[in-house]
């Protein structure tokens, strides 16, 4: 028997979140694993704009705080994408409502911070998850093991990437 979608809130609409109509298209490819229900933003009118046909599902439920996300009884998992300083606030107060938490980048002003977030989705019993995707991605061990070749670049030390 499969295992029931996990029923995903999302808090705020900064600016990652409004490309939070792509992200819904990417959950409805996988709609076995993930659903978006819930969306919390203290400027509604800003959140609801983007509701349209090539954004959220009708079935959504759009709601003027974040508190109303993580009082809602069908979501499962909160992610917020809020600025760094204001994460481990909402992060504690998600785990606190028993419910898994998924933390943009990055997670926490500092190492304090994470580890109140640690220890309040301990003490709940909620999972704890970054969204920090390309550790995890299959490129990133394809590209360590390229950089790795001392044929090719001989004992790599370090590295800075520089973004314009």
């Amino acid at each position: 028997m499969a295992e029931p979608p996990i029923r995903l809130g999302i808090l705020g609409y900064g600016e990652i979140s409004r490309r939070l109509s792509k992200l819904s298209k990417a959950i409805a490819l996988v709609p076995n694993n993930i659903t978006l229900v819930a969306i919390g933003s203290r400027r509604i009118h800003k959140a609801t704009a983007i509701t349209s046909p090539e954004g959220f599902p009708e079935w959504v439920k759009m709601y003027e705080t974040y508190e109303a996300v993580l009082d809602d009884p069908d979501v499962d998992a909160v992610y917020v994408p809020l600025p760094a300083k204001l994460q481990p606030e909402w992060a504690v107060a998600v785990a606190e409502k028993k419910k898994h938490v998924l933390l943009d980048k990055p997670v926490a002003p500092d190492v304090a911070e994470l580890d109140r977030v640690l220890a309040a989705c301990e003490a709940n019993g909620v999972q704890f998850m970054d969204g920090t995707l390309w550790v995890h991605h299959p490129r990133t061990a394809e590209m360590e093991e390229f950089i790795s070749d001392r044929q090719r670049f001989g004992q790599v030390k370090s590295g800075i990437i520089d973004n314009p």
